[in-house]
């Protein structure tokens, strides 16, 4: 059951301003500014960008860009968005509008690889909306009521329902988010498992304090498995920053040693881009030594570290190695075709506790 501690009746009250919040981020929500060379000092965005109604209905997107070595955003790309018109183009607009100082490395200006998240809020009369609504919250617990009886069929139809019906903020959302990824884990399809856990787990900070602790320990479980060390870390920190629950010092240093020691075990990663047509697929990356296989055909093959930005070759079979000082590295594919890309890492780990769960 989700429990409430206020629910504010919207529906009969005058909206004000869209507010805007958005704010750089470590892979899912991190914010990393402390921990990479490209910082912003000016943001000439209006306070309250938006629309003037009474919708209820949230966006939110994660975008992947650059900044150049003038410290301007460029080659923005969309990694994951709410259905939601506008949030694709509200969020590059936004970053557009920002100014940064642009990363350095040996002494030098040098172009560096971001994640932004962002996020428009609705505010009504003084009321923030950022709770669930009471029809979404009945309906959310009827379905978790058919997941534990395995009652998979009536649930895909009731979890389209309530997409449709009563998902509209981005608390919704994130909650409509972690309801689907255990409708996946239920019948144990990975694929739509990791694209929901990931939409709650961006989203986390929206969820009630007792499913943000369950998103974070699964978001943690889950990366640790796939050998997605770098957000594995980045879980940790999640979970020793959630508002309300305790993560004692002593379990925080005894999850990290069991990270490190994992990673160690390690040596080789091997994952699968399934890459659908035109649209970007990032996989965040471990350790420095890259072999990519299938890549013949696509149409963007790019490596984007805070400190480098690299563009491949695309062929059948692609190596780079990466710098080793270099931090929260990521490769990004797009193919105007479907395909699946094979990728392996290996060599020297450029993610640690030190920089990545801290």
């Amino acid at each position: 059951m989700i429990k409430l501690t206020k629910l504010a009746v919207l529906c009969s009250l005058i909206a004000l301003p869209t507010q805007t919040l958005a704010r750089d981020v470590n892979d899912l929500g991190v914010d990393v500014q402390a921990a990479t060379s490209a910082y912003i000092v000016k943001n000439t965005n209006p306070r309250y960008p938006g629309s003037y109604n009474g919708s209820r209905l949230e966006g939110w997107a994660l975008m992947s860009y650059v900044v150049d070595t003038q410290g301007k955003a460029k080659d923005i790309e969309v990694i994951m968005a709410s259905d939601t018109r506008g949030s694709e183009e509200n969020a590059e607009k936004y970053l557009t509008n920002l100014e940064f100082a642009p990363a350095t490395k040996e002494g030098k200006t040098v172009e560096g690889g971001y994640l932004f998240s962002f996020e428009v809020g609705k505010y009504f009369n003084g009321y923030s909306n950022d709770k669930a609504s009471r029809g979404f919250i009945n309906e959310y617990d009827e379905i978790n009521k058919m997941l534990q009886a395995k009652e998979f069929k009536k649930a895909e139809l009731a979890l389209v329902e309530l997409y449709k019906d009563h998902t509209k903020n981005t608390s919704e959302q994130a909650l409509f988010a972690w309801l689907k990824s255990q409708y996946y884990y239920h019948q144990q399809q990975w694929f739509g498992f990791d694209e929901q856990l990931s939409v709650a787990y961006l989203l986390r900070a929206k969820l009630p304090t007792d499913i943000q602790y369950l998103v974070a320990k699964s978001a943690l479980q889950w990366y640790s498995f796939k050998g997605d060390f770098n957000l594995a870390y980045n879980a940790i920190y999640a979970l020793d920053n959630i508002e309300g629950k305790a993560f004692s010092e002593e379990n925080k240093l005894a999850t990290i040693k069991q990270i490190d020691d994992l990673l160690a075990r390690t040596p080789q990663i091997n994952s699968q881009i399934n890459v659908s047509k035109d649209k970007l697929s990032y996989l965040s990356l471990s350790r420095g030594s890259i072999k990519i296989e299938g890549a013949s055909d696509v149409s963007k093959l790019q490596i984007r570290c805070a400190d480098q930005v690299v563009d491949l070759e695309a062929s059948e079979s692609v190596n780079y190695v990466i710098d080793e000082q270099s931090r929260r590295c990521g490769l990004l594919v797009k193919s105007a075709n479907p395909a699946e890309i094979k990728v392996k890492q290996t060599g020297y780990a450029i993610v640690n506790s030190k920089f990545d769960a801290s």
